[in-house]
């Protein structure tokens, strides 16, 4: 009830001015018997056709009208001044949208604005002015002024009726307008000479008016153009759609001067959901769940029918949806985007005013199905984009992505003081389950794992997969709360129970390690390898199926192994994935192997086996450059991994590698041994991932152990 108050007020105001102007031209009608009637009607029709050309500026339009309008005054043609104003107003409602009290108003106000500049110039000077001379121009100049006072006061009197007054409006419009009249002022003064001496050439004087209205007009289109190609060429490489959306809410804005402007998307759900609102201060106002086709609106009607619509009052509407009892915005303009026949969604502008969009901008069409182009070019972009950052086997995210996010959360962690924490999840003896039931059966467990751990990351969660049988999981939580999580999820993991080809596969479990950023470190890579060392000594070293926080007693373990001093295979594991992360895909790989060694712990004892390895690891360590990383692989088994190498440089490593070791000395006690090596090497020069790169290792260790290796090298030699 209280929002209808206004609207009845500025009704009835409307109807008032309305009345009471066309009234008091009406009067005068008589008067026209007595006038040049040829001249009459071709000012009224150049009044009619100045009017139906309005010069587009950035805050508005305006008219060039008043040219006529003053020249009849100036000449002391009240009653036609009037009259040309009501027919020029009338004029819009040909090709606008506007209501009848809106031109009835506009009809109004112009001729009393008319009444009243003949009353200020008939006070100052005699009309009909003959001579153009200072006071004469003065006198014109401040009439005008009286003509474009009235006429705004008008105007923002309906405006603060309908509580829409904002003074900056009414400045930008005295701005606008006091540039017309600078273009109307002089057309009206050649009209004035002109008609002392021939009333036949006077209104020929307007149609220069005309021209320079096209040309203005013309000029606004070509500047509107270029800003919209130029716009769009600058969102032609960018395929963020919520960046395109929001630039094209910005550039519609400018365009149809709307108070907000939200780029509507249709999602994967088939709702629709404002991909962007500028300004954003207006977020608040729209729902970002969306809504479906199913609930309706004049949005998705708008989008079937492939055809813009204008909203003049949507309190007079029924098919518009609002949030809340009364709607903040009164008018709106909907531009559906379609593009290779399919819908995409909508640019609709809002106003607080009723009755904004009367005249739009006749590009907007144009823009919406462009952008719409723009929006589906990014999103196909997108999912191919988001297939590179996805595990196929699985359907999680992989490696890459997780880094980079874990990256950019660690540095968002740090700056809002907000805890992160990285969970690493291991299954367990999940290459002897592989082996069993096949790699078909392992991918189902992969992927059902997998689902839990989303389940348990949503809603602002990463997971991954990390690599093989492991998995990360990224989660905005403190050391507590993600042990909480992580407790969950080997719990429901111990319960999941899969059924793949007749089996009913059970009993799988998880090993998980976990750290947090900032409480064990504030370094990406440093907080996924004390996660990752969480894993490997907190839980599967000590029973499996558990979950381990991050430790310092974990460091040492982790890095080095303790009898060669060679890196751990888990810490080369860690190495090689974070190079991957990074583009490397070619590695070369050397697998060591000394030959017959249980034959040294069998002759001399495990200790002096021991001392040998410790020896070796020794000598492996002294021959390496720094990019070669070396690590104890097993037992007596070395491995040496190199990334970007060529066969040739690999063979030369092998060999300095292998004649160290032959070479050397191994003291033992009071002995003296010699060992031999059996080596095998290879350059992979694709390399897909960590697990891909491991299982290779693996059959070329499978290889190295075949006969045709084992037999070829001589037994260990020993002197005392």
């Amino acid at each position: 009830m209280a929002e209808g108050i206004p609207l009845k007020r500025q009704t009835v105001y409307s109807l008032i001015v309305g009345i009471f102007g066309c009234g008091t031209a009406l009067v005068g009608l008589p008067e026209l018997r007595s006038v040049n009637i040829w001249f009459f009607i071709v000012m009224l029709a150049l009044a009619c056709l100045v009017e139906a050309m309005p010069v587009p500026l950035r805050l508005g339009s305006a008219s060039l009208t008043p040219a006529v309008l003053f020249s009849y005054v100036a000449l002391d043609g009240r009653e036609e001044a009037m009259l040309c104003a009501i027919a020029a107003a009338f004029v819009p409602a040909m090709r606008r949208h506007w209501d009848l009290e809106t031109v009835f108003f506009n009809a109004g106000q112009y001729a009393l604005s008319t009444f009243a500049m003949w009353w200020v110039l008939r006070q100052l000077v005699s009309l009909p002015l003959i001579r153009i001379d200072a006071l004469a121009v003065g006198a014109l100049l401040l009439s005008a002024a009286v003509f474009l006072v009235v006429n705004h006061a008008f105007v923002q009197i309906i405006q603060w009726l309908r509580g829409t007054l904002l003074w900056s409006a009414v400045w930008a419009a005295l701005v606008t307008d006091l540039i017309n009249l600078a273009l109307c002022i002089p057309f009206a003064l050649l009209v004035v000479m002109l008609d002392s001496t021939s009333a036949w050439l006077a209104p020929i004087m307007v149609l220069p008016l005309l021209m320079l209205a096209y040309m203005l007009r013309s000029h606004r289109q070509a500047m509107d153009l270029q800003e919209i190609h130029e716009c769009l060429a600058n969102l032609a490489t960018e395929f963020d759609m919520r960046q395109i959306a929001l630039e094209a809410a910005h550039l519609a804005r400018r365009m149809t001067l709307a108070d907000c402007v939200a780029v509507f998307v249709i999602d994967g759900r088939g709702c629709l959901v404002p991909a962007a609102v500028y300004p954003r201060s207006y977020e608040a106002e729209f729902s970002m769940e969306g809504w479906p086709e199913s609930e309706g609106g004049v949005i998705w009607k708008t989008i079937h029918q492939r055809d813009h619509v204008i909203v003049p009052d949507v309190r007079k509407d029924s098919r518009v949806r609002f949030l809340g009892e009364t709607p903040t915005f009164l008018s709106m303009a909907i531009f559906p985007m379609h593009a290779h026949q399919k819908a995409h969604g909508a640019i609709v502008c809002y106003a607080k005013r009723p009755k904004a969009f009367n005249h739009m901008h006749e590009y907007m069409d144009a823009l919406a199905n462009q952008v719409s182009v723009l929006l589906e070019n990014a999103k196909l972009y997108q999912e191919l984009q988001d297939r590179s950052f996805r595990d196929e086997a699985t359907g999680l995210l992989n490696y890459r992505y997780f880094y980079e996010e874990l990256s950019r959360r660690v540095q968002v962690s740090l700056r809002e003081n907000r805890p992160v924490s990285v969970l690493i999840v291991d299954v367990d003896f999940f290459k002897r389950f592989n082996d069993t039931y096949g790699h078909l059966a392992g991918d189902v467990v992969l992927r059902e794992v997998g689902r839990i751990l989303e389940r348990h990351a949503a809603p602002d969660g990463v997971a991954a997969r990390y690599g093989g049988e492991e998995f990360a999981v990224l989660l905005w939580a403190s050391a507590r709360e993600a042990y909480e999580i992580a407790e969950a999820i080997r719990q429901d993991v111990s319960k999941l129970a899969v059924d793949f080809e007749g089996y009913h596969l059970q009993g799988i479990t998880v090993s998980i390690g976990m750290a947090t950023c900032p409480d064990h470190s504030e370094s990406d890579r440093d907080l996924l390898v004390k996660a990752d060392s969480a894993m490997y000594w907190g839980a599967k070293q000590r029973g499996r199926n558990r979950t381990a926080m991050y430790a310092p007693e974990f460091d040492t373990q982790l890095f080095v192994d303790p009898l060669t001093s060679l890196y751990t295979h888990h810490f080369v594991n860690i190495r090689v994935r974070d190079e991957m992360a990074h583009g490397t895909t070619c590695w070369g790989v050397i697998c060591l192997d000394l030959v017959r060694f249980s034959e040294v712990n069998a002759a001399y004892g495990f200790e002096a086996g021991d001392e040998v390895l410790r020896q070796a690891g020794v000598v492996i360590r002294q021959v390496l450059r720094h990019s070669e990383l070396a690590c104890r692989y097993g037992g007596d088994e070395m491995l040496i991994i190199i990334p970007n190498v060529s066969e040739l440089e690999l063979a030369g490593i092998c060999r300095r590698v292998t004649r160290a070791i032959e070479q050397h000395p191994f003291h033992v006690g009071e002995n003296t041994l010699s060992v031999r090596v059996a080596c095998g090497m290879e350059v992979y020069d694709v390399v897909q991932d960590g697990a891909d790169l491991f299982n290779r290792i693996e059959e070329l260790f499978a290889r190295l152990h075949a006969p045709l290796h084992v037999s070829e090298p001589e037994s260990p030699s020993h002197s005392v």
